[in-house]
């Protein structure tokens, strides 16, 4: 028998409608069990059952053309919670970061122009960067690949959250990475601070760009720059949409203000301004 799409035989309409659901419902559940991330959590971390089930139902997500896309990004998002609060084992963290490294990259060059999947990738890249070798981090092209999406996300004019995250990302790029000559001779510790404010000035409230300029300002010892970025963040509590990633952001910026270096530092540019 020959299906024919009219009001007499409607059975094509509902086809197309199911299949449509069904992938808007993995999002869906996905997206209902992401916002969940943080249920019953203790000492910034949480239990892994909700990010898991996100990241069960972004998969199936992925399966459907529809949704592929905005599963992908989604998928990476919650691989970094997954990684960073919900996994307190440093091997099955690495695991977790390697498996969205190597998702990331295919999902980047699968959807080359999406904001979203070169961001959380990037944040991904990096995380797996910092558990590994640092020659095999750069033998990957995790440097190269993070200095194209910053640059990608800066060009994004019109987008000031794109342009916010790409400065960020090249301001940390810029105060962590080590410079060398020929693969590496772009790094600029200089750099630092334009990338961190640039940032900032399009974001103001960005806790982590915050610590981030604070921890380059307390390096470099400029003791009333760090106190003025710190301190007014300080009084901000954390978000409830992204309350554990917001509290631990906090929880640095507090321990960095209570470090005894910087306590013996301040104590010392005191006496020298008393003696003047």
């Amino acid at each position: 028998m020959t299906l024919s799409f009219n009001k007499k035989n409607p059975v094509i309409l509902i086809i197309l409608i199911i299949g449509v659901s069904f992938a808007s419902s993995n999002l869906q559940s996905g997206d209902s069990f992401y916002s969940l991330r943080a249920e019953n959590a203790h000492g910034n971390m949480v239990k892994d059952k909700n990010i898991k089930e996100a990241i069960k139902h972004y998969s199936l997500a992925l399966k459907e053309p529809q949704a592929r896309e905005e599963a992908a990004w989604k998928l990476l998002r919650a691989y970094y919670f997954l990684g960073c609060f919900a996994t307190p084992n440093d091997k099955e963290r690495y695991n977790v970061f390697e498996k969205a490294r190597a998702e990331g990259k295919a999902f980047w060059k699968e959807f080359p122009k999406n904001l979203d999947v070169a961001y959380w990738y990037s944040v991904n890249l990096a995380l797996w960067a910092r558990s590994v070798n640092p020659l095999r981090a750069l033998n990957a092209g995790s440097v190269s690949d993070t200095r194209e999406i910053a640059r990608m996300l800066i060009a994004q004019g019109h987008n000031k959250e794109a342009v916010a995250r790409g400065h960020q990302i090249l301001g940390r790029a810029h105060q962590v990475l080590p410079r060398m000559v020929v693969v590496l001779n772009w790094v600029n510790r200089d750099s630092v601070e334009h990338h961190y404010k640039k940032a900032l000035s399009l974001n103001q409230n960005d806790i982590a760009t915050r610590l981030f300029l604070a921890d380059f300002y307390k390096d470099r010892k400029r003791n009333q720059e760090f106190e003025a970025i710190l301190k007014p963040a300080l009084q901000a509590k954390p978000r409830p949409e992204e309350y554990l990633e917001d509290e631990r952001n906090l929880l640095k910026m507090k321990r960095l203000l209570s470090d005894p270096k910087f306590s013996e530092f301040k104590q010392h540019q005191t006496n020298l301004e008393n003696a003047d």
